[in-house]
C-alpha cells in the first residue's frame, strides 16, 4: 500500500515522499493515521544531525522517517489479532516502510505517515471522547510519566520544573498527579501561562522572577526534586543549586553537547541523578484512560495542527521560531480529526 510519508532525506532536508507500507500480517493492526505528534526538540535534533551524531556518519542514519507517536483509526486486522476491530481508535509509535535502504536510527519510527502498520501489542485503544490529537502526542506524557516514576517522586514534595516545553508541562502534571506541589519556570509567556492554567500549582515567568526565589519561599533548604527538560548541557550546577541536600535530579532533556559535573560541589550535595529518557509502554492502557478521565491535560496544549503538506514549514518554526509553539501535530485526515489546521507563523 501506497502512503505519504515525511522524510528526513539528509541532515537539514525535509521532503514528503511516496512510500510503501505492507498489508498486516500476523498479528499486526493497519491504521489509518489521523494525525501524527512531533517531539520538537528530539526531531529539531535528528533534522539537524546532532541526535546521537547522527551528522557523523549520514549514510547509516538518512534517510530516516522521524517520530515515535501517533493516532488513528483501525482499517484492517491481520490474522490472529484479538481486541482490535476496524474503526477503534487507537494510538502507536509508528510504522515500517517495504524499503530496504530506509534506516531508523534512535528515536526515528516513522509515525509521521498517512497509514501505519504495527504489531497489535504496539497498539492501544482511545476512548470515543478523546481528541486525537491530544493522543497522537501519548509518549510526550509517556516520557515524562516514566521519569516522575523513575525518580520517585512522592506525595508532599516540593518539585521545580525548568523548562515549559511539552516535556515540561507533562512533567508538571505528572508530578502533581504523584501527590507533589509543582513551581515551573520557562521564559517563554506562552509556555508560562499554560503552565499556570493546566500543569503546575505555580508558574514563573523567568523574565520577571527568579525559579530560585520562588523555591525558597516555600522550601528555604531547596526542592525535593527537579526536573530539567531544557537540553542545555550547562544546566547541572543551576539544578543542584535548587534542591535541598540528598535531593535528587532528573535529566529529562536531550542533551546533545556533553553534560559536565563538578564533582566536589556534587558530592557535598548529595544529590541523586536520574537520566531517564524512554518512555514505559507497558503503562499505555493506564495513560489511555487517564486521557479519557481528564487526568492528564493534553488538548489545550496544541497550538498547531499542520498539514503534512506542511512538513517543512512545521519544522522551518521548530527551529526558526520554537518559542511561537507548544504542542504540535501534524494532520493527515481533517474531516477524520474535525479540526482547521492552524496557520504557520512566519
Amino acid at each position: 500500500m501506497k502512503t505519504p510519508a515525511v522524510v528526513f532525506a539528509e541532515p537539514g532536508r525535509v521532503e514528503i515522499r511516496e512510500m510503501v507500507v505492507p498489508e498486516p500480517g500476523q498479528g499486526q493492526v493497519g491504521v489509518r493515521t489521523v494525525f501524527s505528534g512531533v517531539s520538537q526538540g528530539t526531531e529539531r535534533w535528528a533534522l539537524t544531525g546532532r541526535y546521537d551524531q547522527f551528522a557523523a556518519d549520514p549514510a547509516a542514519c538518512y534517510p530516516c522517517s522521524p517520530g515515535y507517536q501517533a493516532s488513528g483509526v483501525v482499517e484492517a486486522v491481520g490474522p490472529g489479532v484479538t481486541g482490535l476491530r476496524e474503526g477503534d481508535r487507537v494510538f502507536l509509535a509508528g510504522t515500517r516502510f517495504v524499503d530496504s535502504s530506509h534506516k531508523y536510527p534512535g528515536p526515528c519510527m516513522a509515525s509521521h505517515s498517512g497509514y501505519l502498520v504495527a504489531p497489535q501489542s504496539e497498539v492501544t485503544p482511545v476512548a470515543a471522547g478523546v481528541d486525537l490529537a491530544a493522543a497522537a502526542l501519548y509518549h510526550m506524557a509517556g516520557v515524562s510519566r516514566h521519569g516522575v516514576r523513575l525518580t520517585k517522586v512522592q506525595p508532599g514534595e516540593l518539585v521545580a520544573v525548568l523548562g515549559l516545553g511539552m516535556i515540561g508541562q507533562m512533567s508538571a502534571q505528572a508530578a502533581r498527579r504523584a501527590g507533589a506541589r509543582v513551581i515551573a519556570t520557562d521564559l517563554i509567556a506562552l509556555r508560562v501561562q499554560a503552565a499556570a492554567k493546566h500543569s503546575a500549582d505555580r508558574a514563573v515567568d523567568a523574565t520577571s522572577e527568579r525559579l530560585e526565589d520562588a523555591v525558597r519561599e516555600e522550601a528555604p533548604a531547596g526542592a525535593d526534586v527537579v526536573i530539567d527538560t531544557t537540553g542545555d548541557h550547562r544546566i547541572f550546577d543551576r539544578c543542584l543549586g535548587l534542591i535541598r541536600r540528598e535531593g535528587r535530579i532528573t535529566m529529562q532533556g536531550y542533551y546533545p553537547d556533553p553534560i559536565s559535573i563538578d564533582f566536589h560541589r556534587t558530592h557535598l550535595q548529595r544529590p541523586t541523578v536520574t537520566f531517564p529518557c524512554g518512555w514505559d509502554d507497558e503503562y499505555n492502557t493506564d495513560l489511555a484512560e487517564d486521557l479519557a478521565t481528564g487526568a492528564v491535560v493534553i488538548a489545550p496544549l496544541i497550538t498547531h495542527r499542520v498539514p503534512f503538506e506542511n512538513a517543512q514549514s512545521a519544522y522551518e518554526l521548530v527551529l526558526e521560531h520554537p518559542g511561537q509553539s507548544l504542542g504540535m501535530v501534524l494532520s493527515w485526515s481533517p474531516a477524520e480529526a474535525g479540526a482547521v489546521p492552524s496557520t504557520i507563523p512566519g
